[in-house]
Parts: C-alpha cells; sequence; structure tokens
C-alpha cells in the first residue's frame, strides 16, 4: 500500500486547527491557529498560519492525503495558502466519504459519526463520540481507521478474480510444490540430513530407520517435500503410500518405488532413475577401466561423453533411437552386469532387473520406456511388445514378494555408487484398524526384510504418536530398535514462524496477512492446532471474507490429542464473551441515544476491562441484528466440522490432481487394485446390512486377484486381472470354471482400458465365453472410472489417516452423492 497520512482540517473557510495521523496511526503534526478575532491581516496570526502551512507542508512530502469528505478540508486548506502567500503544493487525494460511497451504496448519511457506528470503529476500545467530534486529532484517528477498513474492502475486491492463497495445503507426496519457510523444523530437517551423510559415510552402508512424530497436519509430508528438494540432484528418494493387501506388501513397496523413480527429478529433463544408472554406471566403468587398464573403443568414448557429466551419457552417444546409440547401450548392459557379477551373484531374479533398468534408461521413447516400466513391475506383456524392446517372459508362478525384495535390493546396492536411498511410508494410520490387523503384522515384516537385505538406505515411518505405539506393541522386537534408530517428534511452531508461513501463502496473491486479517482474527487462527488446521483456518476466514462463505460450524465436544508448545485458551474464554457483551451493548446505546461507556461501567467492573488500544475489529459486512455476532470460531480444542461446500472443494481439487496426472505413467497392479477395493468396502460398510468379506480358491490353481462381497441382499465376485499373454489365459481360465461351481454368485472381472489388448486367441476365447454367461460380466476402466475409483479410495485414506476432517458417516452421502455413476455402485447393488 503506498505511504500515506491522514488528514483533518477545522475552519470556516480559514484554518483552525489541523491534525495529520501518519498510516500506522500515530499522531505525527497539530497545530491551533490562534481563535483571535482579529484581522487577517494582523501580522501576528499570518506569521503563524505561514509557519503551520510550512511545517504541514514539510510533513505531508511524497504522501498521499486522506481526507473525509476532502472537498471542506481542501477548501480550507487552498483558502489558508492564499491568505499565507504560499503557493500551494501538488497533491495527491484520497477521500473517504467517496470511498464509503462505493463499498456501502445504500447508507442515508456518510457523515464520519454514521460510518464510524455503523462500522463499529474504536479508538482506544470507545466508540465515536459526537460531543468530541469536530476536533482536528480525534476527527482524523477515526478517519484513519475508516481508511484502514476501506482499504481492506478495496484489496477484497481485488482478490475476489484470484485463487485462495491458503487453499492448496495439503502435500500429497514429497514431488509437489509448495511454498516452504524453511524456518520451520529447521532443526528436524538437519537430523534428517545428517542420517544420510551417517549412512554415505558408513563403510558398511548398514541401511537404518527412522520415526518421523507427528499429528495430523503437522508438516510430515511437507518435510519429505522439503528433503526431496534438498536432495533429488544427488539422493533418491521413494514415496511409498499405505500397503492394503496383507499377501503383497513388498510388491506394493516396489511397485510405488518404481513410480517414484520415474518422476523427473526438478530442474532436470532426467528421470530419478536415470539419474541413479548415470551416476552409478559412471563409476562402474571408470573403476573398471582404472582396474584392468584395458578399454574398448566404446569404453574410451563413453568415458570422454561422461567426463562432462554423467547424464551426458542421454545425449552425448549418438541420435536417439539409432543402430550406433542402440550397441552403444549394450556395451553399458554388458559392463553394468559384469560389474554385479563381479561383486554380488548371478543367482536369482537381480540381473535381470538390473538389465530392465539399463534397457529403460536406454530408450528415449515414452511407449517403450511404458513397455519397460510394466515389465519391471513384473506384467506378463503381450509377445510383440515384449519383441519392440528385447525383454523375455517373467515365468509363470514366480513369487512377485521374493522378486520385489530383489528388484530393491538391486537399487540399494546401485545406490551405494551414488548416495544412500531415502524409503519414505507415508499414510499408515490405516493399518491400526481393526480389520487390517494381519495386514500390520505383514507390513512389520516387509520392514524387516528391507532392513536386512537392502544396503545404504533410510527408511522413514511417518506416524502418528498413539500409531506408533501401537505399531511397537505389533512389530518384531528387532524391527522396533532397526526402525527407531532415531526419532523425529514434530511440534507445533512458534507463532512468528506460522505468521511468516502464512504471509508466504498470502504474498502468492499480493497482499500480506495485516491487510487480510485484523488482529484478533490472526489471533485465533494461530489458536489452531497444527500448520495444516492454521492453513484450513486461514482459508475458511479468506473465503468468508472475500466470497462471503459461511465459516464452519464447530464441534467443541471432540477433545484434541495435539500437543502444542503452549496451552491455548478455552474456547468460551473471558475476551470473546466480553466482545459478544461488547457487541450487544452498542446496539442498546444506539437504541436508547446513549454512550455505550454509561452501560460498562454498570455492568463491567473497571478491572475487567480490556484495552483494545489500536485494535480495530472490523466485519466484512456490518452486523445488522442484535443477536448476530460474526466470530471466528477456532478453538485450540475443538473440530471442525466439514460442511458439503468444503468437502466438495476437496473432491474437486483432488479430481482435478488425479485428472492432472492421469497421463503420466502408471504402475496398476491387481493386487493393489484389489486392496484399494478392500479399503472402500470396509469404509462403507454402514451402508449395507451384515457385510461380509471373504475370497474363493480353486485347489492351487491361480486365480485373478478378487474379493467376495456378501451383504444381507446381493452377493458378487469382484476381480482384476490387468495382465495379457499367458498368465491372462490361464488365470481366465480358472476364473470361468470358479463362475461354473457359482451360479448362485455375480461374477465381476475389472481391465482397465489402458491395459493391452487380449489378442492371444485362447485368452481372447475364455474372455467371450466369460462375458456371455449369465452371471459373468466386464467391467472395462475408462479414465472416468478410474479417476473415481481413485477419488474414492484417496477420500477413505485421508479419512483414516485425519487428513481430511470429517467422518465416515459425514462424507459418504455425500461421496454416494457425488458418485452415483460409479462402476462399483452399480455392481453392488
Amino acid at each position: 500500500m503506498p505511504d500515506y497520512v491522514v488528514v483533518d482540517t477545522e475552519g470556516n473557510p480559514l484554518l483552525k486547527e489541523i491534525a495529520v495521523i501518519d498510516s500506522s496511526g500515530i499522531l505525527i503534526f497539530e497545530a491551533i491557529v490562534t481563535n483571535s478575532s482579529q484581522s487577517i491581516k494582523t501580522g501576528i496570526r499570518v506569521q503563524m498560519l505561514e509557519t503551520v502551512l510550512n511545517n504541514f507542508i514539510k510533513v505531508i512530502q511524497n504522501k498521499i492525503l486522506v481526507f473525509h469528505y476532502a472537498e471542506h478540508d481542501l477548501k480550507v486548506l487552498y483558502y489558508s495558502f492564499k491568505a499565507a502567500g504560499i503557493t500551494p503544493p501538488k497533491l495527491t487525494i484520497r477521500c473517504t466519504w467517496e470511498l464509503s460511497k462505493f463499498y456501502y451504496p445504500r447508507m442515508q448519511s456518510y457523515s464520519l459519526e454514521a460510518l464510524s457506528k455503523f462500522l463499529h470503529l474504536k479508538i482506544n476500545g470507545k466508540r465515536f463520540n459526537s460531543s468530541l467530534a469536530h476536533r482536528a486529532k480525534y476527527d482524523a484517528l477515526f478517519t484513519h481507521q475508516l481508511y484502514q477498513h476501506l482499504m481492506k474492502q478495496s484489496i477484497i475486491t481485488q482478490l475476489k478474480s484470484k485463487p485462495n492463497p491458503f487453499v492448496n495445503n495439503r502435500v500429497d507426496t514429497p514431488f509437489q510444490q509448495h511454498p516452504d519457510w524453511r524456518e520451520i523444523f529447521e532443526g528436524e530437517f538437519h537430523t534428517l540430513t545428517t542420517i544420510v551423510d551417517e549412512i554415505s559415510q558408513d563403510s558398511n552402508h548398514q541401511s537404518r530407520g527412522i520415526i518421523v512424530i507427528g499429528e495430523p497436519g503437522s508438516g510430515k509430508t511437507h518435510l519429505m517435500m522439503r528433503l526431496a528438494r534438498e536432495i533429488l540432484d544427488t539422493n533418491r528418494l521413494l514415496y511409498i503410500r499405505q500397503p492394503n493387501n496383507a499377501e503383497a506388501v513388498i510388491f506394493h513397496t516396489y511397485s510405488r518405488i518404481l513410480e517414484s523413480l520415474i518422476q523427473p527429478v526438478p530442474s532436470s529433463s532426467h528421470t530419478q532413475l536415470e539419474h541413479l544408472l548415470a551416476h552409478s554406471f559412471a563409476k562402474i566403468i571408470q573403476s573398471q577401466h582404472d582396474s584392468s587398464g584395458f578399454s574398448t573403443q566404446k569404453d574410451d568414448k563413453i568415458l570422454q561423453v561422461i567426463q562432462k557429466g554423467p547424464l551426458k551419457l542421454f545425449s552425448g552417444l549418438a541420435q536417439a533411437e539409432t543402430k550406433t546409440r542402440w550397441s552403444y547401450w549394450q556395451h553399458i548392459e554388458k559392463r553394468a552386469l559384469e560389474w554385479w557379477v563381479a561383486n554380488f551373484s548371478t543367482a536369482g531374479y537381480a540381473p535381470q532387473i538390473l538389465k530392465g533398468i539399463v534397457r529403460f534408461c536406454s530408450y528415449s521413447d515414452s511407449s517403450r520406456r511404458q513397455i519397460v516400466t510394466q515389465w519391471l513391475a513384473m506384467n506378463d506383456l503381450p509377445g510383440e511388445e515384449l519383441e519392440r524392446v528385447k525383454l523375455s517372459s517373467w515365468p509363470e508362478g514366480m513369487s512377485r514378494e521374493e522378486v520385489s525384495l530383489e528388484a530393491i535390493k538391486v537399487l540399494g546396492c546401485l545406490s551405494l555408487l551414488e548416495k544412500p536411498l531415502l524409503i519414505i511410508f507415508d499414510q499408515l494410520e490405516g493399518l491400526g484398524l481393526p480389520h487390517n490387523a494381519r495386514l500390520l503384522r505383514s507390513f512389520g515384516e516387509a520392514i524387516k526384510e528391507i532392513l536386512t537385505h537392502v544396503p545404504n538406505s533410510l527408511v522413514i515411518l511417518n506416524l502418528f504418536p498413539e500409531r506408533w505405539q501401537q505399531f511397537q506393541q505389533v512389530f518384531d522386537g528387532s524391527v522396533v530398535d532397526r526402525i527407531s534408530q532415531s526419532q523425529i517428534i514434530l511440534r507445533k511452531p512458534d507463532s512468528d514462524s506460522l505468521k511468516r508461513l502464512l504471509n508466504l501463502r498470502a504474498e502468492t496473491v499480493g497482499v500480506n496477512i495485516d491487510e487480510l486479517f485484523t488482529a484478533l482474527e490472526l489471533n485465533k487462527i494461530l489458536q489452531a492446532d497444527s500448520i495444516r488446521a492454521i492453513l484450513n483456518a486461514a482459508s475458511n476466514v479468506y473465503r468468508q471474507k472475500v466470497q462471503g462463505i459461511a465459516l464452519p460450524q464447530i464441534d467443541t465436544d471432540v477433545p484434541s490429542k495435539i500437543p502444542t508448545h503452549s496451552s491455548a485458551p478455552p474456547w468460551q474464554d473471558f475476551n470473546e464473551r466480553l466482545e459478544r457483551m461488547e457487541q450487544l451493548m452498542s446496539r442498546i446505546a444506539e437504541k436508547l441515544d446513549i454512550e455505550v461507556e454509561a452501560i460498562e461501567a454498570v455492568i463491567i467492573p473497571e478491572q475487567q476491562k480490556i484495552d483494545h488500544t489500536d485494535e480495530v475489529i472490523f466485519d466484512l459486512e456490518p452486523i445488522e441484528q442484535a443477536d448476530e455476532v460474526v466470530a471466528l470460531s477456532l478453538p485450540s480444542r475443538s473440530r471442525v466440522t466439514y460442511n458439503s461446500h468444503t468437502l466438495k472443494d476437496y473432491f474437486s481439487q483432488q479430481k482435478a490432481r488425479l485428472t492432472a496426472n492421469f497421463s503420466q505413467p502408471q504402475v496398476l497392479t491387481d493386487s493393489d487394485d484389489v486392496g484399494k477395493l478392500e479399503t472402500i468396502i470396509q469404509f462403507f460398510q454402514s451402508t449395507w446390512q451384515q457385510l461380509e468379506i471373504t475370497t474363493l480358491s480353486l485347489g492351487k490353481r491361480v486365480l485373478p486377484e478378487h474379493l467376495v462381497i456378501a451383504t444381507e441382499k446381493h452377493q458378487c465376485v469382484i476381480g482384476f486381472l490387468h495382465l495379457s499373454g499367458n498368465s491372462f489365459f490361464h488365470r481366465m481360465k480358472n476364473y470361468n470354471e470358479l463362475l461354473s461351481y457359482h451360479r448362485e454368485l455375480q461374477f465381476i472381472l475389472c481391465r482397465d482400458e489402458m491395459d493391452y489388448e487380449i489378442t492371444g486367441y485362447k485368452g481372447f476365447q475364455e474372455l467371450e465365453k466369460f462375458q456371455n454367461s449369465a452371471n459373468g460380466q466386464l467391467v472395462i476402466l475408462d479414465s472416468e472410472q478410474r479417476i473415481l475409483f481413485e477419488l474414492i479410495y484417496q477420500t477413505t485414506v485421508d479419512i483414516q489417516n485425519r487428513d481430511l476432517d470429517t467422518t465416515a458417516d459425514d462424507a459418504i452421502p455425500f461421496i454416494l452423492s457425488e458418485t452415483r455413476h460409479f462402476w462399483l455402485w452399480n455392481c453392488l447393488n
């Protein structure tokens, strides 16, 4: 806001009194010209007027002048300048009388008294007193308060076309970009980076664990985002959301690791996997050259290229998709496999995994990369697709859990030549639910296997305090010791740091928090329990001011479990009750045509009065009725209940995010989808009576991943089968046989429109047989249905993880109404 001063003059037409208030509300100039009845030509008075006006000119230099009803003040000033023989300076003027007419067009009077009372303006805690009016200092102070309020209204008008700067406060993954005030959790962040350095410097490169403990919204994932920004140029950060299938925890972990590895590194055109391979291979080929003293022509060319930087491996060898480039990458693959055999073993599937990693990096064509990604995810692919990337099918019957552990070990071994891996497990709160007891035990065993077999890694678990206590009761003692070698506890930051964070957000729309919020509003915002709750509170007040949306209701009966550095005042504290009383007294005073101080003197003891010096409370719209009080309700010991508008906002934001990310490479697996399905069904169990979830078997023969869902009135089998080739044929044949034994059940098979088309004759025959059966139905998830599936699952997990502060009972009717065309509801009904 440009620097300004507020000026009030008294006189008619000659100046008698003048006062100037600076932009912070402080009196910086006040003068009274003698009231003598002598003629203007009297030397003493002319001299006094000249002195006052010259000093006034010095005070207002390079300032905007704010008046109330500027026409009158300028008439007095210009008349007095002429009388004193002074050339008037050029003035830049703003008038609160004119501005008030613009923002409040239906008022009967725009006098300073009428506006001050209408807007509940106060000086030193007292309302406008007409008996003190028409004194320059008194009027200037109220004009200053009025101008501040009008400027807030101006800012609000400008903000109507801008996004809410506080609304996108969820960090879903560490790869997102959000404003980050590094002062918050600076010590905790230093602890993380120190541990990473210690693993790197450890001659044994033994993996370690760390627990990051914090309540919902405390900033756990945000801290991981900062870590990603800081270290992705040198370290690989692998993000794993909550597993959902007890039979496939390590496979789930590996699949999510693949998704992280194909993420681009910020400020780079290359993926994490390319960074890992390039930096690792640069050391492999250099060490082979140094140890043998022998090199081929291809070795020499590769060494020459990587001298300019390891990432030049992807652009400096030859043009993309040429035979020359292919021959160089065949050589790189050969050297990488020689290194693996020399340092580790030829046993198992590790050499195959390493080969797949090199093959992924060798292609610049995105379609071939997608094929290799699906192959690395151990999906069975059509023969023609495998031929395009020169890879072989995975053997039928192999254990995906065992191969996944080998694959993660390969990544750990490659990182020995770069920097430690960071394996982050987040959104784990659902593991503590009673129906996930077996899944939690499997997760503990998976963590044990990773810490035992994967070198050079820091395994991070983000958890609520009570969940960590629960996990310790379930996990093996050795796992607890390894994973909790270090602990970081995130507590609520101090108010100054939080204010700076809010300002960082507000600055994205060109304002600061002092322009947006009153002191009382800001104080109540900062009383919220966590960083996310504070940002949500700021977002709610922003909505109220800018969009006129009512603040969410408060459930004051819900106790908070969130520890803070200091206890916040209770919700119905004395200050707030007194504020309500003051507003009520103001209205009574208006009706009785007396001053509010007369009522205060009777009902409020002197020692209980609160000094509101320089604190002005403005509402977006003045309060019209005596029994309505607009107040921000954000107690530290309460829970904001999400109304349908807030849920709609969440839904639209998450849907937009999923839609934007839909075109990015994904790793779809049957086990993950059936786990998502079970999570959703368990969440919606109150919708159906006598819900039961089981599975079917056909001896030792392999079936599509599936669930049998039985309610009081309906039973169905829902399976997922994203595979193709022989794996599809065998599973589909067994599924058809199972269907023939259970004619009483409705069988549903789900595939994705992005899955490979079934081109094999036998597989196609089995699929047609299924579709032509009386109780078989094929569901193809198009982009809309896939996004809805992911959206409902994410909403479920966010509620379980308390990232969305609402209950299943509140959310389920909303979700059902918003997703009435979702394929699952049709299947179950």
